[in-house]
């Protein structure tokens, strides 16, 4: 009788093991369904880029088949992430559409067989462009781009009037038809600054550069004068002038102006890190110690990065709070939408409790614009300069892509940003205090010190 209960005993331990792994089997099963569901249907970043994939040269040729292939990616990405595909009545989802359908009818017409890269990525620049997302583009991802071989010109006389024949105004609105921007100014301001410069930019604006370029300018008293320039690796320009110094390679630095009481912090990306805690931290510390009542914050060149940037800045504000901006989420066929919400200041010491003074440029865009929308919208200081690059109102957060067949490089929005102070609506972030940015700071000085 003892060892039949003892086998009893163990037969039961044994069934009761079974249950528990079935049991726990069927946990696992229940939890791993919707996670299945959610990253298959509704997780942004499915089917997103991880790594970098070198984009075809912007000669090399493909057949047409595989170019409405990439486009028709393009699109299916636009149409399953981005938010205004899930907008009422949103006019410029119609135009992108229709100039899909456009663009895709003239290919198919055109009597060809193969295309190159470089129009491939003219047609899909024109289909994007029509959405005015800055956020959501597409680009040339290769490691050998060539520029103008001297820049000395551009520094003497200004931008070109020509361009390889060409009036300056004619290439540049060329470029805006393939350009994916919010608004004009900051178009304007890359093309100047990034596209005039670089032989892959000119050939996507539609400038033959075979045999190089040549530029006009107008070199004083109506005096119009041709410069003649082949293209070469960046480390062999010439005439681009120092940029050895410290203070250009700096991202985020600061200066105490003991004799005017202004703290003035740069900020030129907004990287969230260690090194950025730091140094605002580090900054206050300086602040508190010299007892500054006026701060100046530098974001005239800051091109964006994380939002977090700005919250971790006013941590050292004496405020109990600020409101951020409303928002909608694309999951899959669904908008998650956030209302306007006040957050609590979780404050650090030590506290500041001067002014604040905020400068911006065209160059001013996305978590840079955001930053100075906190500090104008919840009225925490003065904005001195530019208009930002883009718009309050915008879309943002992308998720990156690359075509099957080209490997041409696209973003795609998945979030949509609102203005936190609701009046000014579909404005542009206008400065308090415009002006240019390169005048900025010394406006900002004739504010403080009553110049």
């Amino acid at each position: 009788m003892k060892n039949r209960s003892d086998k009893e005993k163990t037969n039961k331990k044994s069934t009761l093991k079974k249950i528990i792994i079935i049991v726990a089997c069927v946990i696992v099963l229940l939890a791993a369904v919707p996670f299945g569901i959610y990253k298959l249907a509704f997780d942004p970043y499915r089917g997103t880029t991880d790594s970098d994939v070198a984009s075809l040269s912007l000669d090399d040729r493909i057949s047409v088949l595989q170019a409405v292939e990439d486009i028709d990616y393009v699109m299916k990405m636009y149409r399953d992430r981005h938010p205004a595909w899930l907008e009422e009545n949103n006019s410029r989802v119609a135009d992108v559409e229709s100039k899909y359908r456009e663009e895709i009818d003239a290919l198919n017409e055109s009597g060809v067989s193969e295309i190159s890269v470089l129009e491939e990525w003219q047609i899909i620049s024109r289909i994007m462009h029509c959405l005015y997302d800055g956020h959501s583009t597409v680009y040339l991802n290769r490691d050998d781009f060539r520029y103008l071989e001297d820049f000395s010109q551009f520094s003497e006389f200004g931008l070109p009037v020509m361009i390889d024949g060409e009036d300056y105004d004619t290439v540049m609105h060329r470029f805006f038809e393939v350009y994916q921007y919010e608004t004009e100014s900051y178009a304007k301001t890359i093309f100047d600054q990034k596209i005039l410069c670089c032989e892959n930019y000119l050939r996507w604006c539609g400038v033959d550069t075979s045999d190089g370029v040549t530029m006009t300018f107008d070199t004083g008293d109506g005096n119009l004068e041709d410069y003649s320039y082949s293209f070469v690796p960046i480390d062999q320009v010439t005439g681009n002038g120092d940029d050895s110094s410290d203070e250009e390679v700096k991202w985020v630095y600061y200066e105490i102006d003991r004799e005017n009481s202004i703290g003035i912090f740069t900020l030129t990306s907004c990287q969230y890190d260690s090194e950025y805690r730091n140094t605002v931290k580090s900054f206050f510390e300086d602040v508190n110690e010299a007892g500054i009542e006026h701060i100046i914050l530098d974001l005239r060149w800051n091109g964006g990065g994380s939002s977090m940037v700005g919250d971790e800045f006013l941590k050292y504000f004496d405020i109990d709070g600020y409101y951020g901006w409303p928002s909608h989420i694309r999951y899959g066929s669904f908008l998650l939408k956030n209302p306007k919400m006040y957050m609590k200041n979780h404050r650090q010491q030590p506290q500041y409790h001067g002014d604040l003074y905020v400068l911006t440029s065209t160059r001013t865009f996305s978590a840079a614009m955001d930053f100075t929308m906190y500090i104008m919208d919840n009225d925490l200081g003065v904005v001195v300069g530019e208009p930002a690059g883009n718009l309050p109102d915008s879309y943002g957060d992308l998720l990156k892509f690359t075509t099957p067949n080209s490997h041409l490089s696209f973003s795609i929005s998945y979030k949509r940003w609102f203005r936190i102070d609701e009046t000014k609506t579909g404005q542009p972030l206008d400065p308090d205090y415009p002006c240019a940015s390169q005048e900025a700071m010394d406006m900002a000085y004739d504010l403080i010190l009553g110049r």
